[in-house]
């Protein structure tokens, strides 16, 4: 139900409030911009990468009854290599094709907020969402050719415009040949004779003295990590509240 006068619903409200204060207490996460019909926030993840999150209301009308109007929200998401390629939309940022499905049912706050913590741990989620690992491993350059990354296929701008170019081959396009991997140069040093250096010999402790394998400490967790931790604990006693308030109003009289 909307408040009087305020074009947001009670439950909306308060999952942007809890979005701001992810906001307030994260420098990951930027809150760019709230209107009556548009939400943006800057994204950036452990992989150094910058995410741009855009929610745009839609008013759907029911199309069996017209006299019943939707209040729906479309989320889209853009990643690119730099801040400023997502600050500009420039050639470098590139649209993502996210399964939002299992999000559909909460309000716009809750969605971008447990968006949000996938794109900053990044990393992580890309181990399940494969066309997030597709954009973590192209290089920037490259990105420049890709329209949007899909689950099914990655989609190039060459793909419209009748093109067969041999750079703008999708295998060709995920080589790793990013500066930050040397195996060409280290595969031509094995060829050129170089002597691979031999592994230092381990010696073996007498029987008598056994010693007692060191205990490895647990590590120690950053602010940011603990501070992560507890952002998640409020935003999942959120969804209890919600969920128990929905339980209690639903109840038969």
């Amino acid at each position: 139900m909307m408040a009087s006068g305020n074009p947001f619903t009670e439950p909306e409200l308060r999952s942007l409030e809890l979005l701001q204060s992810i906001a307030e207490a994260n420098p990951w996460l930027e809150f760019i911009e709230q209107t009556e019909e548009r939400i943006e926030i800057h994204v950036r993840g452990q992989s150094r990468r910058w995410y741009v999150i855009e929610a745009k209301r839609a008013m759907i009308q029911h199309f069996l009854n017209h006299n019943i109007v939707h209040n729906t929200w479309s989320l889209e998401i853009q990643g690119g290599a730099r801040k400023r390629d997502i600050i500009h939309r420039n050639q470098y940022c590139a649209n993502l094709c996210l399964n939002l499905r299992q999000s559909a049912d909460l309000p716009v706050g809750d969605k971008i907020a447990a968006l949000c913590l996938s794109l900053h741990n990044d990393v992580t989620t890309a181990m399940n969402i494969h066309l997030l690992a597709q954009f973590l491993v192209c290089p920037r350059n490259d990105l420049a050719k890709v329209m949007i990354f899909q689950d099914e296929m990655v989609v190039l701008h060459s793909m419209f415009a009748g093109r067969d170019d041999q750079d703008l081959n999708p295998p060709a396009m995920f080589d790793i040949a990013d500066e930050q991997f040397n195996w060409d140069d280290q595969i031509d040093g094995m060829e050129r004779g170089e002597e691979v250096p031999d592994e230092p010999v381990e010696h073996e402790h007498p029987r008598g003295t056994e010693e007692t394998p060191p205990e490895n400490d647990p590590p120690v967790m950053s602010e940011e990590e603990i501070e992560e931790q507890r952002l998640w604990s409020v935003y999942e006693q959120h969804m209890e509240d919600i969920a128990r308030q929905e339980e209690w109003d639903n109840r038969e009289p």
